[in-house]
């Protein structure tokens, strides 16, 4: 039986206990300048930039809640397209921040915001009914900077274990042996989004959703926290050209939960698609399209919630999409194709039209049904489209 729906869900991540002084922000158009040539990928980038013009100096405070809409590329044409691990994986989604995206213009008392942000996590889990020793986090275990980032960058600096997230888990009832030592960027943030951007510390909250014997895990969130920012060997402020990390003079803790993800845990669903908003979409597509398998169904149907989502930014934000967009739209049609070989438009549109419905906390989807079709339609008439229909092996056409 459903423990909560999607929507309730939402609501109680919306309106939990925040960081004082938090306000409440609208959700950042798909395509903005925090992520350019792709599309939203998180919840804080845009309205930093927004804000500041950037991720390293905040000469006031910025504490804010949110829930965004993120469509990550790379799980379309990395997992989706080839078909791996469906039953976790979205063409577009939702994340939410746990207890609000917290900036500080001064430095000090980090550990305690991180412990506090980390708490709240636990927290909020364990009142959707989740077991504390069910809950697998990972963290830093630490090592030369140039190993940790497999090459990528290679001056001498040696990253110290994240204790104190290792403790604070362990504080909050998470059983030792569930913690996750890891040596890689998943939980050493080393990054460089276009300009100087802080680096720190990441963890993946694993929930599983097995047994010991056999597991099966799911990441449901993340923490992250900041204690430097990267120096450069020119005035070319380029991540080629990093040479050393400072000490950031600004407090930074961010948490992030996947909405759907938790929606799956909570409620014990076998797959995402279950989740109630998502499978009354694939319950009308089943029934439209009988004869496709349930993997074809899963990749073209992805691929149609997410460019539903595009269209309907750019229709309601105004936006131009760029050369790099389209290209990853010509990509996700790709997938469409190759799954969902012949166009029928009143089915796409009865499709549409539901998944607008579905989502009374989205109001404006219905206005993008138009402009989804017509791109839709075009890409199924174009020579791209038949070439591909063509080739035993789109994913060498893609490459191209």
């Amino acid at each position: 039986m459903v423990k909560i729906n999607y929507e309730k869900l939402r609501e109680f991540l919306a309106y939990s206990e925040k960081y004082p002084k938090c306000k409440k922000y609208k959700r950042a158009p798909l395509i903005h300048k925090g992520f350019p040539g792709t599309f939203n990928l998180s919840f804080t980038e845009y309205d930093m930039f927004r804000e500041f013009g950037g991720y390293s100096n905040f000469p006031k405070d910025q504490i804010f809640s949110t829930i965004q809409s993120c469509v990550r590329p790379q799980d379309i044409i990395d997992n989706i397209k080839e078909g791996k691990d469906l039953w976790k994986y979205l063409g577009v989604f939702e994340m939410s921040d746990i207890a609000g995206q917290i900036t500080l213009s001064k430095s000090g008392e980090l550990n305690k915001i991180h412990k506090w942000q980390l708490n709240k996590l636990i927290e909020i889990l364990v009142k959707l009914g989740l077991k504390k020793e069910k809950i697998y986090p990972s963290y830093c275990k630490g090592g030369d900077v140039a190993k940790i980032t497999n090459g990528k960058y290679t001056f001498n600096f040696k990253v110290p274990e994240d204790t104190l997230t290792k403790e604070a888990f362990i504080e909050a009832g998470i059983p030792k042996e569930n913690l996750i030592p890891d040596k890689t960027r998943n939980t050493f943030l080393s990054l460089h989004i276009n300009m100087p951007t802080p680096w720190g510390y990441r963890n993946e909250i694993n929930y599983n959703l097995g047994t010991k014997k056999n597991p099966k895990f799911l990441d449901i969130a993340t923490l992250e926290y900041f204690l430097w920012l990267p120096t450069y060997s020119s005035k070319q402020q380029t991540a080629k050209n990093i040479n050393g990390l400072e000490k950031f003079k600004h407090t930074m803790s961010i948490g992030g939960i996947g909405v759907e993800r938790l929606c799956v845990a909570v409620n014990g669903l076998k797959s995402i698609q279950e989740v109630d908003y998502i499978k009354k979409f694939y319950d009308l597509f089943r029934k439209l399209y009988p004869s496709l398998t349930e993997e074809q169904r899963i990749k073209a149907g992805e691929v149609i919630r997410a460019l539903h989502r595009i269209f309907t930014d750019v229709e309601n934000f105004k936006l131009d999409i760029g050369r790099q967009q389209n290209k990853k739209i010509r990509y996700f049609l790709q997938v469409l194709v190759a799954n969902l070989e012949e166009l029928d438009t009143k089915k796409l549109k009865q499709l549409l039209e539901l998944h607008s419905k579905v989502q009374p906390w989205h109001k404006n989807l219905s206005k993008g049904i138009k402009s989804t079709i017509a791109r839709i339609k075009m890409y199924y008439q174009s020579q791209d489209r038949l070439r591909v229909k063509r080739s035993t092996k789109p994913e060498k056409h893609q490459q191209k």
